[in-house]
This record gives C-alpha cells, structure tokens and sequence, in this order.
C-alpha cells in the first residue's frame, strides 16, 4: 500500500492489531467512550486527529485503540458523535494511556411545545425530502463496498461464540429506493476471509447471516421509515435539534402502531420504533436506530425461511446504522445488530457489526449472487497482520 492509501486512513480498530505499544515511532493511546449520563459505552464514536484524516472508531463496546506517527506529537484530537457534545485532547497530553475514559455528554436543543398532528406532518415533509435527495446525497452508481464483518452468539453457561470475515458487497445500481425484489437482485456480496473461534462443526457453522446487515442499510433498502406509501403508519415526533460537527441535525422519533411485513420487513414484528438523524443542510441521513420486538427470531435472516427451527420467543433488537461523506457523497460506515431471544429454557444473545473498510467506485468489480455458506479455511497469516481502517479506491 502506497503513502497516498495511508493517508486515507479513517477507521482504525485496534481489536486485531499486532502492533506493540512500545513500537518505535508510534504513539498509542487506548481506552473507552461512554456516554456521561448513563456510562453506556458509545460504539462508532470518531476519534479524528484534526487538521488530517487520520483517526480511528470506537468499537462495539466503545473501545478504541490510536496509533499514530511521532510526527502527530503536537496535533489534538476531536472525539465527535452524533448526539454527543464534542471533545479534544492534545496528543502529546494522552500519548501512552493505555485505561482513558473518554466520557461524552449528550446534548440536545429546540425542543418546544407544539401541535402534535401538526408536528407530524413537518416531519413526514422532511422524510419525504430525505427520499426525494438520495440520489444526491449517496453513491449514485454501482460500487463495491469491502467491510469486516463480526458475528457473535451466546447463551447461559456456555462460552460465546465468533465468526470474523472480510465481505465483498457488489451494488449493481448504486443508492436508490426501489422495491424488494429489485434491490435484492441487486445487492450482492460474497466472504473472502473468514477466522472463527472454533472449528466447523456441522452445517450451520458454515451460514453466513449477513442478510440482517444489508437489511439494516435504510437508504438503500426499504420496509423502514423512509418508505414514503407508509408514511400513515407511522407517528413521528420532534427529540430536538443537535449540533454535529458544526451543523444542526435534526432528530425525530418514530413509531408504528401496528407493526406489518410492509413497515418492518418481518411480520412477526410486534413493536417497532427508532430516532433517524438527518443533516438539516443537505438533508441526509447520518445514523438510524431501531429498536424491534417480536414473536419470532429466524436465526438465517430475513431474506430466508429456517425450516424446523426450534421456537424462538421475547426477541428484543436493537439496530444501529451509521452513515459518513466521503469527498460529495454519503456512504454506509457501519452497522450494529444486538439480539436477545428465548429458546426453550434458555436466553440466547447475539451481536453483529459490520464496518466499511474500502469503497470503490471508480471502477467496480461485478459479480452475482450472495454467499449464504461458506468453508473458507483460515488464513492465520492473514488475520496476524489485519487491521481494520478505511480506504477509497
């Protein structure tokens, strides 16, 4: 990889870094972000050296590793998310804390009293607008995406269990709405590397369950709150104005009295509810969080039917989906699934992030289909030296 790729680094996880702490010329510095009012842990939260591109984000758990040149000595840090007032920190300052606790407080303005049905049709107006920008604001065109992908269960008395992959994703049409069986036909990906915590074992071992990541990506798929013919369904209500980066974004909460396979994508949804964050001066969507409850989990994804299956009952899912603008266009930065559910006498639980490592839109690769089962041997050379960060072809 040449200088010019270096220095297009903007997400680096430290999670499988071979890296020493003591390496010559770098400067470590490690921790944690939460949030200061509940001490939850803020995943995805931008740790950005300013004045360069260089940064990293935090994890699933808020946890973050910089590794950075001797040359950044003299430069801050901004740690920055949606929803969170910023903070800065000079590097030479933290150089070498290896338990920073980096506490973020929330922060929120303009909310005041108003009429709600009136309130709800401005917001069903600025949803409308959303739709009506996406061509502007996101890839417009066909691209591929590569990302590192991480899918972990657990249950009671039992160790947790992990499947890491490098995943290649092929959009033939770039971002756009359109209706199920279109962008399912065109949305592919396929795995390239994949490390687990035990060997295979039987069938399922081998199943990917990356279907629930593409789902989760409410641009450029539909059954969400974006979805403009089921807007009545919805009831939408102002959670105020935040200030990000500089720029107002606006936050709405959302709610579907009854929840249907239309509004949700699942119909044995039985409460489904978020807050989108959209970008008042281009009117983009920057996160969206969903937070489902239902009757049913189908363990293979939405786009598939699990046949006996043991019943599955008390699912509780929350989605996160982050989004960044790269250059003029948005793209998909991330995406966090958490799941609980009941099997039989046991509760269950589940997590899956997957982050965009590299986005080429210059000249895609095309290939068809999606890789539902995989058997890739593990490439331990591989996963010795891999980190993951951001880069544009």
């Amino acid at each position: 990889m040449d200088k010019k790729l270096l220095s297009l680094i903007i997400l680096l996880f430290g999670i499988f870094s071979t890296l020493s702490a003591q390496e010559d010329n770098r400067i470590t510095i490690k921790g944690v972000v939460v949030d200061a009012t509940t001490g939850e842990p803020i995943p995805f939260a931008n740790l950005g050296v300013l004045g360069t591109v260089a940064g990293v984000a935090s994890d699933m758990d808020g946890n973050f590793e910089l590794l950075l040149p001797l040359s950044l000595e003299k430069y801050k840090v901004r740690v920055s998310v949606v929803g969170y007032t910023s903070y800065e920190m000079n590097v030479e300052d933290v150089k070498g804390e290896e338990n920073m606790r980096i506490a973020l407080k929330p922060v929120t303005y303009g909310i005041g009293e108003v009429d709600v049905y009136a309130e709800s049709l401005v917001y069903k107006k600025m949803i409308r607008q959303v739709v009506e920008n996406i061509g502007k604001n996101y890839l417009s065109k066909p691209y591929n995406y590569e990302g590192y992908f991480e899918y972990m269960t657990s249950e009671e008395d039992q160790p947790a269990r992990t499947k890491e992959a490098i995943v290649e994703i092929y959009d033939r049409t770039g971002y756009k709405r359109s209706d199920v069986q279109t962008a399912f036909k065109d949305l592919n990906y396929r795995f390239r590397e994949v490390r687990r915590s035990e060997d295979t074992g039987k069938v399922s071992d081998g199943l990917n369950y990356f279907d629930d990541i593409l789902t989760a990506d409410i641009i450029r798929n539909t059954r969400n709150v974006l979805d403009i013919s089921n807007a009545r369904d919805y009831k939408l209500k102002n959670k105020g104005r935040i200030l990000y980066e500089g720029d107002s974004v606006q936050v709405i909460a959302y709610e579907v009295s009854e929840p249907a396979l239309s509004t949700s994508g699942d119909a044995s949804v039985t409460s489904y509810s978020g807050e989108i964050y959209i970008h008042l001066k281009d009117l983009a969507v920057l996160k969206n969080v969903t937070y489902i409850s239902a009757k049913d989990f189908n363990i293979l994804g939405r786009n598939l039917v699990a046949i006996d299956s043991p019943k599955q009952e008390n699912v509780k899912m929350t989605i996160i989906t982050n989004y960044k603008k790269l250059n003029s266009a948005y793209f998909l930065s991330g995406i966090t699934i958490q799941y609980t559910y009941k099997e039989g006498e046991k509760n269950k639980n589940g997590r899956m992030q997957y982050v965009t490592t590299r986005l080429n839109a210059t000249n895609p690769e095309v290939f068809q289909g999606r890789m539902y089962y995989e058997d890739i041997e593990t490439n331990r050379d591989f996963w010795e030296n891999y980190t993951v960060y951001f880069q544009e072809d």
